[in-house]
């Protein structure tokens, strides 16, 4: 699996040294600093502070894990598949996981986009606060017994830990998402014309974040549901950011049009053209 990230690097390397010799390219983007820097670290509170919250879940007994029926906790979609136990699967979704944090950082090979060095980590950081806030408060907050408990070959030290009540939903994958769709995002916006280079990125970004969801899924870590919810955040994140984000150019036959403000007061304005 991490020759996913290789391939991903060595796709980014390739084309960023094709991109060093084009046109200075404007910037797609802009941020309100003073709006979007408190959100962020607001975002970033709400994440640490339900990480803290996941910590402090308390274990079941092992009384209460020998009492479990699959039949009667687990829904049916989720009992298609005979839950699975695999340490090895776990460590290599870790490597994975901890791996697409930095890929972003990658982009800043072309110096297009490094002069936005500045605003991208911004919006990354954002990015990275809205899921991890997302995920973070739902885990803590929702008690869902993980597939490994249910597995005959995991042990019961695991079985028992507050960790094994973090199912729902798919972490991992949510935020692998994140940060590799939020490249393929940032790089179609700097060079449009270059389908070819998008369809590349975009896939590489579905790889990593499938590969990841199919670890933690063999791990034992999360039912197949909890990978259908997670991973649609993740993506829709490392979309979204960005694209809120585009410099939005006046044009009076656009029948809708937003923009943040700040000043006196802080907002956001709509407006429809009839």
């Amino acid at each position: 699996m991490p020759t996913i990230y290789c391939f991903l690097f060595i796709t980014l390397t390739i084309n960023f040294q094709c991109w060093s010799q084009r046109e200075e390219v404007k910037s797609p983007y802009e941020v309100n600093k003073k709006v979007e820097i408190p959100l962020m670290l607001i975002g970033i509170g709400i994440t640490g502070y339900g990480f803290y919250k996941i910590d402090q879940k308390s274990g079941a007994h092992a009384s209460t894990i020998e009492n479990l029926k699959l039949e009667e906790e687990v829904i049916k979609i989720n009992r298609h598949f005979q839950p699975r136990y695999s340490e090895k699967a776990n460590k290599d979704s870790d490597v994975l996981f901890y791996a697409s944090f930095p890929i972003p950082f990658l982009v800043l090979f072309d110096d297009n986009i490094r002069r936005d060095a500045g605003r991208l980590s911004i919006m990354y950081l954002e990015a990275l606060s809205l899921t991890g806030s997302m995920y973070s408060m739902s885990a803590a907050h929702v008690d869902k017994f993980r597939p490994l408990v249910y597995a005959d070959n995991a042990p019961m030290s695991e079985k028992t830990r507050g960790g094994a009540k973090n199912s729902f939903y798919g972490g991992h994958p949510s935020l692998t998402a994140t940060s590799t769709f939020f490249v393929a995002k940032v790089v179609s916006d700097y060079y449009p014309e270059r389908t070819g280079l998008h369809v590349t990125l975009y896939s590489a970004a579905a790889i990593s974040t499938l590969g990841n969801a199919y670890l933690r899924f063999i791990a034992g870590k999360h039912f197949l549901t909890d990978l259908m919810i997670g991973i649609p955040i993740g993506v829709l994140n490392g979309i979204l950011v960005p694209a809120l984000h585009k410099v939005r150019h006046v044009n009076m036959d656009r029948k809708f049009s937003w923009n943040l403000f700040s000043g006196d007061a802080h907002g956001l304005t709509l407006r429809y053209k009839f």
